[in-house]
């Protein structure tokens, strides 16, 4: 029931397959938000890159909630769990029924993912796209 205000894995995964599963989904976030926001990109411009950043976290939902609930954001999932722990929940809050604090999964492996997703799009995809550089002329106009 405590799972209804933050996230914890599903039972048959254990620990370490959690956290891959979150630095796997998040590194994926962190790459396509950084692709589509890319000046250097093709991709469209103005208003619809939030559109495609929020069907692509709603695409990671529905895909890998099943498995660990998609923290990807320690905000998102540490705050209620402070919340359910003083609360009353007591220890299962940040255990989530586990002989482990799981609490440390969701803040370290998004952080984690999102290094490598920034990384690997940075100097796999980046350093082949064309500089967009701006001239002192074209800044004063």
């Amino acid at each position: 029931l405590v799972s209804i205000f933050s996230t914890y894995p599903a039972a048959a995964i254990n620990v370490w397959q959690a956290a891959l599963v979150e630095v796997v989904i998040t590194s994926m976030l962190m790459g396509l938000i950084m692709a589509l926001t890319d000046d250097g990109n093709g991709v469209p411009k103005g208003s619809l890159a939030p559109l495609l950043i929020g069907i692509l976290v709603a695409v990671i939902g529905a895909s890998t909630g099943p498995l660990t609930g998609f923290a990807m954001n320690p905000a998102r999932d540490f705050g209620p769990k402070i919340f359910t722990w003083l609360a009353g929940w007591g220890e299962i809050a940040m255990t989530g029924g586990r002989n482990i604090p799981y609490f440390i999964v969701p803040i370290i492996a998004p952080i984690i993912g999102a290094c490598v997703g920034a990384t690997i799009y940075r100097y796999l995809i980046a350093k082949n796209l064309p500089v967009n550089s701006v001239t002192p002329k074209e800044i004063s106009e």
